[in-house]
């Protein structure tokens, strides 16, 4: 694909790429594609070969495992500005180990393990931007592990919202839900009743306000202190 500027601007804005010169960049665009996803459309499925990572321009992407059952189970959801499978980048394993499907129309890029791997090996500050990147992600599934296997669903829930209000500015304290409340349901292993109950009891309380997929966080100190 040609580079443009804009797609480099939005690379720049993300971790892995800030440190790359304008040479450097140029060559991963080049070697990526640029990809248009409807509602539904795979972007990759466990068990195919494993050559590229992805970021996600706008929409959104979930990555999901299927149980024996046959059952779906979410690992993460991924929004706008964030990359998924950039770990698979440096494992031995040739294939996906899980799926990503687009949960709403999704403009994404297709990024060269290959040339992202050259590119690590002529740059040092890259490879620890990625070291950094995949410590933060290791952080995060720890913390999902234990809220899952030790807290029950309120406390999940509201470890959720908090997640969320931790990426607003200071001065906000209103977001959009980015996906569905089933999705959010499953990635924190309760059932969609389960999730409205937390959500009503939260807003009956005066600790949020909530309105459709909008909830504003009204005492986000009671919030931290709710179980």
């Amino acid at each position: 694909m040609e580079p443009q500027l804009i797609h480099q601007q939005l690379l720049l804005s993300h971790p892995l790429f800030e440190s790359m010169s304008t040479d450097h960049l140029r060559d991963l665009l080049t070697n990526s594609d640029l990809l248009n996803l409807h509602k539904g459309d795979y972007v990759f499925r466990q068990g195919e070969p494993a050559h590229a990572f992805y970021f996600v321009i706008s929409g959104c992407v979930k990555i999901y495992r299927l149980t024996p059952e046959g059952q779906e189970k979410i690992l993460e959801v991924v929004g706008d500005r964030n990359t998924f499978a950039e770990a698979m980048t440096l494992m031995d394993t040739p294939n996906y180990v899980a799926t990503a499907q687009a949960v709403a129309p999704t403009q994404l890029f297709r990024l060269s393990n290959r040339t992202y791997l050259h590119l690590l090996q002529n740059q040092p500050s890259l490879a620890l931007a990625l070291m950094a990147k995949l410590c933060i992600r290791l952080h995060q599934r720890i913390h999902e592990i234990e809220t899952l296997s030790l807290k029950n669903a309120t406390h999940r829930v509201v470890r959720y919202l908090l997640t969320q209000a931790s990426r607003l500015p200071v001065d906000r304290q209103r977001f959009a839900i980015p996906v569905s409340k089933q999705l959010i349901a499953g990635h924190l292993s309760i059932q969609p009743e389960t999730l409205s109950r937390v959500l009503h009891r939260l807003h009956d309380e005066c600790i949020i306000c909530l309105d459709g997929r909008e909830i504003e966080i009204l005492d986000r100190s009671r919030l931290e202190n709710f179980e």
